[in-house]
């Protein structure tokens, strides 16, 4: 007892701050151990009919080659009963003409045009409007022209998220298995999947338009965008978040159900992409925020608590070796989680991130909370 009193005396100022240390450790321990359980965890389907009809809509704005490329993809997929509807989006290049080919060859594929000279405000809302009013299936499955499904089982994996009560469905939109280059912008998006594995479940779900599913009927009963409907900001995170309220969210995280996006040609175009995920954060509550955040939010207080703590000299070779069972924690974790993803490739880049993913992590937080109006 005596010992004990010594050693809590030693760290004087301090005590306090190095028993929250072990507290977050073991927080953040628990975490990495849960996303890793659920992971790992075989995706089950959910009971909703096994045939039931899905319309594939993607909105495509002077997209011509990624179309030729990709669109095959979409329209070979194993599934008995689907559609694919691509909105061209005012486009001035060769879309039309490619989407004539591609008819030719896939008799699935719809599309739908809007002119440049259409009475209403050109928006990508509208453009989705348009392309789940001409869907005739109530499931709705969404992409881009810059993906492409990683397995024939996509179309499937998706729909087997669906059962009555279910409103919406979140896939993974990863990296490709081989070839290419990984960077911090693909990892980045496994975090953000990541956190949406558990935020999801409470009503936090922050939707990506790569790769997202919702019924129409609750769109319809939504009003659409009719709230928003001339901003560009939220199409996919607003929509997810409305309809949230009519069904369960759920997040799939078996690496069939995963689309590829290509890599951006300008840098400046990948940081846009972030900055447009922050930004649609700031549009929920802030208690759904904090629950978005709340990983990033202990491992902040965590590395910085034990940084300041080493800079203080309080024990600074146990603060160091606490702070590196946390990086071994979240090596081993983030191993397994890339494997059960098929994100393998994405291992080295993700570890470095974690190193110091945090940081950048609230600098965006900031710049987007000062320059908001740049997405209005």
């Amino acid at each position: 007892m005596e010992r004990i009193v010594f050693v809590w005396e030693s760290f004087g100022m301090y005590g306090y701050l190095v028993v929250a240390e072990v507290v977050l450790l073991v927080v953040l321990g628990v975490q990495w151990v849960r996303r890793c359980l659920v992971v790992s965890r075989p995706e089950k389907g959910i009971g909703s009919a096994e045939n039931e009809g899905v319309s594939v809509i993607i909105t495509s704005h002077n997209r011509a080659e990624q179309l030729r490329r990709n669109l095959p993809r979409f329209l070979d997929q194993d599934y008995p009963d689907y559609e694919v509807i691509v909105v061209d989006e005012c486009s001035e290049d060769e879309t039309e003409d490619v989407l004539k080919e591609l008819q030719r060859d896939y008799p699935r594929l719809r599309c739908t045009r809007i002119y440049p000279d259409t009475k209403f405000r050109f928006t990508k809302k509208l453009a989705i409007n348009i392309g789940v009013l001409a869907a005739k299936h109530d499931i709705l499955l969404f992409s881009e022209a810059s993906c492409r499904p990683l397995t024939r089982e996509w179309v499937s994996r998706m729909r087997a998220g669906f059962d009555g009560n279910t409103a919406v469905v979140m896939g993974l939109v990863g990296d490709e298995p081989s070839g290419g280059r990984s960077n911090f912008f693909k990892v980045f998006r496994m975090w953000h999947f990541l956190d949406m594995l558990s935020a999801g479940k409470r009503g936090c779900l922050l939707g990506n338009g790569c790769n997202l599913a919702y019924r129409k009927k609750f769109y319809l009963e939504n009003r659409g965008f009719v709230k928003n409907s001339q901003s560009y900001l939220g199409y996919d995170s607003d929509i997810a978040r409305d309809l949230s309220r009519f069904g369960e969210s759920r997040v799939i995280h078996d690496g069939a159900a995963a689309v590829i996006e290509e890599r951006a040609e300008h840098r400046m175009e990948r940081i846009n992409e972030m900055l447009y995920h922050y930004a649609c954060k700031l549009e929920f509550p802030l208690g759904k925020r904090l629950c978005m955040d709340w990983h990033s939010i202990v491992r902040l207080f965590f590395y910085g608590g034990g940084i300041f703590l080493a800079i203080q000299g309080v024990y600074p070779l146990y603060v160091m070796a606490l702070l590196l069972v946390m990086l071994i924690v979240e090596g081993v974790a983030l191993s397994a989680c890339v494997k059960c993803l098929r994100q393998e490739r994405l291992l080295l880049a993700s570890l470095l991130v974690a190193v110091s993913g945090f940081i950048f992590h609230w600098g965006m937080n900031l710049y987007v909370l000062f320059n908001r109006s740049k997405w209005k």
